[in-house]
């Protein structure tokens, strides 16, 4: 019994020395890397997240062939606005076909009606932000909404100048239909990214949305020119 036992550390030992050997390489790149953009980045601490940003950066573009239809050009800010108009163009044919039968007859009719529902009894100023519309804009759509009697508006307790809203029974029983609609066209959406490029990419979504949103909420009526100057 000792001998055997013997016999099977030393195999495990010298499984675990081989495999350590195997990918020493990759270890000392990993650490290179980790020293790159600790220089570049001096500046503050490096998340773990940070990292996988900076090793998907630097290597993902190699995976990419001269026949993919992704592949950056010279010019990645141009593609990548592109690509993001054309997703919003897809998203908006399938959110058309998944309420076709049900009164809310737009992505921003379900959209001010979430936020109405989720941030509960939110003001009108408030939802439209949410929403990143303008002012006009966002008024017409809560005026159509409340003519279809799914939201409805009261005055403020705290400013009667302003107007808060709140959803109607018949807007909540339209908003919980169409959820599974919804969850049907997010899944197609995410197309066949797997579990790790689905969180990469909310991930980086998900960053560019905490640049935007300031800008929309306190510059947006600044010139590309002053927001070019003022964020970068």
């Amino acid at each position: 019994m000792f001998c055997f036992c013997t016999k099977k550390n030393n195999l495990a030992q010298k499984n675990t020395f081989s495999f350590a050997l195997m990918n020493y390489s990759i270890l000392q790149k990993l650490i290179t890397d980790l020293e790159s953009i600790e220089s570049e980045q001096s500046s503050k601490p490096i998340s773990m997240e940070d990292f996988v940003v900076f090793l998907n950066q630097k290597y993902l573009g190699r995976l990419l062939t001269p026949e993919s239809p992704t592949l950056p050009s010279e010019n990645e800010e141009t593609n990548i606005g592109q690509l993001v108009a054309f997703m919003y163009r897809y998203a908006k044919g399938y959110i058309k076909k998944a309420l076709e039968e049900s009164t809310i007859l737009t992505l921003d009719d379900f959209g001010y009606l979430a936020a109405v529902w989720q941030y509960k009894n939110p003001t009108k100023t408030q939802v439209i932000e949410k929403n990143i519309h303008e002012k006009n804009t966002g008024m017409e759509i809560i005026k159509r909404l409340i003519n279809s009697q799914l939201l409805e508006q009261y005055d403020d307790d705290l400013d009667k100048r302003s107007k808060r809203l709140r959803i109607t029974p018949l807007g909540q029983a339209e908003l919980f239909k169409s959820f599974e609609g919804m969850m049907k066209v997010s899944k197609i959406i995410s197309g066949q990214l797997n579990e790790i490029e689905r969180l990469q990419l909310y991930y980086l979504l998900n960053k560019l949305h905490h640049f935007h949103n300031p800008i929309f909420l306190n510059d947006r009526e600044a010139s590309i020119d002053r927001v070019l100057e003022k964020y970068f």
